[in-house]
């Protein structure tokens, strides 16, 4: 029997919303995620790493970067709208990946990585400073609020 904690936040909490479509949007959009955190990864992240850690890390490097094909999902949203500053949006979001990406990567002659990623959590998203023109949300933040 399903206990209460198993049930989607969209039933429990009547201030939670199901988002479906956007799940269908994020399945729309992962192909390009993917192309994203590749960029992200080889034009931000490893430079930083091999700024950091000179000498031995200089070699480190992904040999594959691959998102997969199944997305994240979104399980429930809630946008807070009572006790926030006029300057920003909350939003909270049970977000879940049990995915098929692989990631490898390679330094000083040693490879490894990490594949069958699985993780599920409560995502809060902060969208500050709003604008009074486009793209009227000046950044973003995002954390979980707790370990996923």
């Amino acid at each position: 029997m399903a206990q209460l904690q198993d049930l989607p936040a969209w039933v429990q909490f009547p201030d939670t919303e199901r988002v479906e479509w956007l799940n269908k949007v994020i399945h729309q959009l992962w192909p390009y995620v993917g192309e994203y955190a590749r960029t992200f990864m080889t034009d931000f992240v490893i430079p930083q790493v091999k700024a950091q850690m000179p000498g031995v890390f200089k070699n480190f490097k992904f040999t594959k970067m691959d998102m997969g094909d199944i997305p994240c999902r979104v399980g429930g949203i809630k946008v807070y709208t009572t006790n926030v500053g006029r300057d920003r949006i909350i939003v909270d979001m049970d977000v879940a990946y049990a995915g098929d990406a692989d990631f490898t990567v390679s330094c000083c002659g040693f490879t490894g990585g990490m594949n069958n990623i699985q993780f599920s959590g409560k995502l809060r998203a902060v969208l500050k400073p709003l604008l009074p023109y486009p793209p009227m949300v000046g950044g973003v933040s995002a954390s979980f609020l707790e370990m996923p």
